[in-house]
């Protein structure tokens, strides 16, 4: 793993727990509801909030940082990975100006999204901009070649866009 900068915090290990899941999960939703309920992140000025719906006991915005929605099982399965850094989207939205992440938005059909991406680390935390908030949408490895092709050249074309004419 490459080097982390002083403000982002050491990923959790799961190997660390002696495969006691429980008692992993309640240490991944405690930096869950200390990062994102107890206290209150802000993107440009507008607070970061999440989907408040619960499900399984915990909300759906936990959910969508520390699983993902498997197709052919019709239904969220946790990912290790994501689980281990849920440290790292707070840190990365109060540090979205550092050097080592890129930003830049992605306008979709009724909502433009902003992505941080720290490429280095394989890691991507995705918001949705709205008119007084944004919301925390989700946070993921980024790790599969293809995953980073792509958000290489969503990264390039947003560039081009901002750019001012010459």
């Amino acid at each position: 793993m490459n080097r982390l900068p002083e403000w982002l915090p050491e990923p959790l290990r799961y190997s660390d727990y002696n495969g006691q899941w429980e008692r992993f999960l309640a240490k991944v939703y405690a930096i869950f509801v200390r990062d994102f309920k107890d206290s209150r992140a802000f993107y440009e000025h507008k607070p970061v909030v999440y989907d408040t719906r619960v499900s399984d006991g915990k909300e759906e915005g936990f959910w969508h940082l520390v699983s993902y929605q498997d197709r052919d099982r019709g239904e969220r399965l946790f990912d290790f990975r994501r689980c281990e850094r849920i440290p790292w989207p707070r840190s990365m939205i109060d540090h979205a100006q550092d050097p080592n992440l890129s930003v830049w938005e992605d306008i979709k059909r009724t909502e433009t999204r902003i992505l941080i991406w720290f490429e280095a680390m394989d890691y991507l935390v995705v918001l949705a901009r709205k008119p007084r908030a944004v919301i925390l949408i989700t946070a993921y490895c980024t790790d599969r070649n293809h995953t980073r092709i792509k958000l290489r050249k969503e990264r390039q074309l947003a560039r081009k866009r901002q750019a001012p004419p010459t």
